[in-house]
Order: structure tokens, then sequence, then C-alpha cells
């Protein structure tokens, strides 16, 4: 196919992920589910086919979409960093409306869904920083309206957490967040292209300059924007300490709304961390790599630890999200072609891990309202396949080897092993790497005995097993957390250091 193809194709998808959803407000109230899975599978396929394409033939020129407007070039682009999101983005697309159980106010439900899905997707393909902003809020904002409207009270061993307060919280870390991500694109910009408000807001016009020149800035003010560009992207992220957000967050969330925020939003910050500081500010990673890979240690450990103490299904998955994205966190930091890949294929694995997990405790708290743990108990026998996917996604949660949670880890601890020259320091990072997985197996072990086994709630004998959309979504998920332990290079032949920076020149 021609260049103009694909090219068109891109602008195409973002703008089919704005228009299709406005449909909605003409409908009547109960043909609305039904045209949500309609045009999330749409989008869902046109993104995966765009992914695929790319991965089939990785040439960047064919993938890049220009729009002059007002004196500005707009560039959206698919390339090594961002089409394995592209593919979770349209996975996670089709399987939302199939795993929603919203029956009020769909029409508004459903419009800020997409309109989420139209902000993670608008933000991994535009290589324009003003355009990365605009996305960045089009994902963050309708979160709070989803959320406060939508949402139900959530409970930690200490206190309830109510959808309002939740939403607020979420909403307010994630504009810090934003705000500090425009700071950083602001100085970047006024001191590389001081004169000219009309250039260099690319990320392509960086690439230039660290083509011709070897670095963007000195070496001391390189370690500071990594710092600032990290902490921000990381806030998104749910980095110790800024991660109180996320479980809040998650608690009170729709569970379809909690596939969108652990399966795509939070990659928003990881990609963010990859796209930008890591290729801009690549050698202040020589002397701070160490940090990082220790700071994603901690994030492995306490959310394995916080895991571990939850009453609440959803807030055991939130916690268990933070202990996976440290794992990303770690590939950063350790800074060769196993770290990187270790990155992207975890941003990946965990989208498609958490996003089954989180349709499963929507699934369970429809036909059981409730979300405490204790409060389960034998649904194995009355609802065998949905029981036999939670079997499966925990497996691959704590990193069964065949699924893609294994193959994320095993790369991510090498490449950090790899990166750590002090022997006490590897000492170090074993034991807590150990000490993290360990426990991680106790609480995957303990969930499913208190969810699917003991003694059955005499309440639960006429609950019903998968209906056909939880069936039909679920077992792709599932297919695609086998796909990847079994074949990895679908996403590590492309994401390497090396071919990255190949790929754009550098």
């Amino acid at each position: 196919m021609t260049q103009n193809f694909y090219s068109n194709a891109i602008i195409l998808l973002v703008l089919l992920y704005l228009i299709l959803p406005l449909v909605l407000y003409f409908l009547k109230e109960k043909y609305v589910r039904c045209y949500s899975i309609i045009i999330g599978s749409l989008l869902g396929a046109f993104s995966m086919f765009l992914a695929f394409s790319f991965y089939y033939n990785p040439d960047i020129n064919l993938f890049t979409f220009n729009l002059n407007l007002f004196g500005l070039d707009y560039k959206f682009r698919i390339d090594n960093f961002n089409y394995s999101l592209i593919f979770l983005n349209g996975l996670i697309t089709f399987a939302v409306p199939l795993a929603t159980h919203i029956k009020e106010k769909q029409k508004d439900f459903y419009v800020l869904t997409f309109l989420v899905l139209l902000g993670t997707t608008g933000l991994f393909l535009t290589q324009n920083m003003i355009l990365f902003i605009l996305f960045y809020e089009l994902a963050s904002v309708p979160m709070y309206f989803l959320i406060a409207n939508w949402g139900s009270l959530g409970v930690t061993p200490f206190r309830k957490v109510e959808p309002k307060y939740a939403a607020m919280k979420l909403f307010l870390y994630l504009q810090l967040g934003g705000v500090l991500i425009m700071l950083g694109f602001f100085i970047l910009h006024s001191m590389l292209f001081p004169t000219d408000i009309f250039t260099g807001w690319n990320f392509s016009d960086y690439e230039g300059i660290l083509k011709s020149k070897g670095y963007l800035v000195d070496s001391n003010l390189s370690k500071i924007l990594f710092i600032l560009f990290f902490i921000a992207f990381g806030i998104e992220a749910a980095l110790v300490p800024f991660h109180t957000w996320l479980p809040d967050g998650h608690s009170a969330a729709p569970s379809s709304i909690s596939m969108i925020l652990a399966g795509i939003l939070l990659k928003m910050g990881t990609y963010g961390i990859v796209r930008i500081p890591f290729v801009f500010f690549n050698e202040a990673l020589n002397t701070l790599g160490i940090v990082f890979i220790f700071w994603g240690l901690v994030n492995m450990f306490w959310g394995a630890f916080n895991a571990y103490r939850q009453i609440d299904f959803k807030y055991l998955i939130a916690y268990s999200s933070i202990s996976h994205m440290g794992v990303i966190f770690m590939g950063i930091g350790a800074n060769n072609d196993l770290g990187i890949s270790a990155a992207i294929f975890q941003m990946v694995s965990h989208g498609l891990i958490s996003a089954t997990m989180f349709s499963i405790a929507g699934s369970f708290q429809y036909r059981t309202d409730t979300r405490i743990l204790d409060n389960y108990g034998g649904l194995l026998r009355v609802m065998p396949f949905i029981g036999a996917i939670l079997v499966f996604a925990s497996m691959a949660n704590l990193g069964l080897p065949g699924l893609s949670g294994f193959v994320a880890e095993l790369i991510g601890i090498s490449a950090s092993l790899k990166s750590i020259s002090s022997l006490n320091l590897k000492l170090v990072f074993i034991i807590f790497a150990l000490a993290a997985i360990f426990i991680t197996t106790v609480y995957v072990i303990n969930l499913l005995e208190k969810v699917l086994y003991r003694k059955i709630n005499p309440n639960y004998y006429e609950i019903k097993d998968a209906y056909w959309d939880e069936k039909l979504h679920l077992t792709i998920l599932a297919l695609f957390i086998l796909i990847l332990g079994v074949y990895p290079r679908l996403i590590t032949d492309l994401s390497n250091l090396t071919k990255i920076k190949e790929i754009i020149g550098l």
C-alpha cells in the first residue's frame, strides 16, 4: 500500500474516534450500547490493523501524516515507540463497551468514554508538543466525570472512599502532572528555539538537533530536565510516592473505566518518559540510571506489599498495577537494549492483564453487588468460564512461564542486573525483587482461594456465568496474553534501543 494510504489512515483514525461517538446522541437509549459495541469494534480493528501494518513494514516515512495549520506544523506518526501501544489502545477500545454494565445515562457515559480513548489515541500518535498536551487533557478531564457520576464506594482496611473524592483526587494529580509536562516543554522550547514561536514544537525538531550535535543541552541541565519530565510523567504512571490517586480512582471507577485507566491511561505516563526524556536527555541516564532502577524496584515491592493487605478486589488489582509499573521504570533506568524492550513490552503486557482482571472484577460486582473478597467464595462452581479466565490472568500476573507477564519480568530484571555494576547493589536488588515476586505469589493465591474456592455463599447459587459479550472480549484478551508469552518478538523485535535509534536517525 502507498504512503498516502497509511498517512491518511492515521489522521482518519483520530477523526473517527472524534466523530463516530457523537452519533450516540441521535439514537434511542435502547440502541446506545449496541452502537457503542459496533464503533468500539470498528475503531479497535482499525487501530490494530495500522499497528500490525507497521510491524510488517516498519518504515516511519510511510506512517507519517503532516498538517500545516496557522503557521504551525502538526505531525502524527506510528513508529517503534508507539505501534504496540496503538495496538493495545485498539484492543481496549474493542473490549470496553463489551465489558460495560452501566444502565443510567448511557449516552453521556459512552461519549465521555470514547473521548478518553480519543485522547489516548491522539497522544500516542502525535509528534507535536502542543497536541500532546491537548490530547493529555482530553484523556484526563473526562475521567473526573466518569468516576464522579458513575462510580461506586471503595473500601480499604482503614477507610471508605466516595466516588467524588476519588474523582477529584485523580483529577488534581493528573493536572499537576500535566502542568509539569507543559513546564518542561516550554523550558525546552525557550532554550533551543528562543526567537521562533512557529518552530520547535515537533519531536522531530529535537531529534534533528540530537542527530547533528549529539545532545540538546549541557550535562547538568540534561539531568534536571530528565528528573522534571520523569516526575511529571511518573505522576501519571503511579510512580511511588505520587501513586495514591490510583488505588482510590480504581476503587471508585466503573470497572470498564478501570480497564482504560490501568490498560491505557497509565501508559501515557510511561510512554511519555520513553518518548521524551529517555530520547532527548539519554546521557543523563549514565549517572541517574541506577536511581531509576531502584525507584522502579520500590514501586514493585511497595505495590505488592500493599496489594497483599487489601480487602477490596479492585484495590488489590490497583496496587498490583503499581507493582508491575515498577518493571517499566526499571527497564527505563537500565538504558540498554533489554531494558527499553522490557519497558515497552511490560506496558502492553500489563495493559492486557490488568484490563482482564478489572473486567472480571466488574462481572463479579455486577452479579453479587460486592467487591469485598471475604464476601465471595465458591464462585468457580457457578461461574466456571469467568473463574477460569481469572485463574489464567492471575497466573500471568504472577509471572507464570509461557504468559506475557513472565517475559516482561524476566527481561526487566535481567536488564537491570546487567546495568548494575556493584556486586552489593546487585545483591540488594535481587533480594527485594525476589521478595516482591514472593509477595505477589502469596496475594494472587490468596485472591483465588477467597474468590473461587471456599464454601459458596448460598446467595450465589443462581448466579449466571459469562454472557456472550463477556466471553468474547475476555477470550480475546486472554489469547493475546498467551500469544505475547509464546512469541514476544511481536514487540521486542522493534522495541530494542539500537533499532529505535536507527529508525529515528540518532
